[in-house]
């Protein structure tokens, strides 16, 4: 029983990386979308409200240019997520 298990343990994690295609960049709008979806269940009517005011916001002002940066990352990438810290 003992080397059945040494034997089923022999891949290795990330063993298959290089050969699985990339993720594709999510759209802006459907990152949006997916993003408001789960914070529905969370919010009462006025903070649903407020929060679709900022993702507008977002979606017309720094977020087309976050995106494209996504993009441009994922050009030169395998892995494309990074993050952003705002601070104001």
């Amino acid at each position: 029983m003992e080397n059945q298990l040494a034997k089923s343990t022999e891949e290795r994690t990330f063993q298959y990386q290089d050969s699985l295609p990339s993720l594709p960049v999510p759209s802006l709008e459907e990152s949006l979308k997916k993003y408001l979806e789960s914070v529905k269940p969370f919010a009462n009517e006025e903070e649903y409200k407020n929060t679709e005011a900022i993702v507008w916001k977002f979606q017309n002002g720094i977020g087309e240019k976050l995106q494209q940066k996504l993009l441009q990352r994922a050009k030169g990438r395998r892995n494309w997520v990074f993050v952003i810290v705002f601070i104001e």
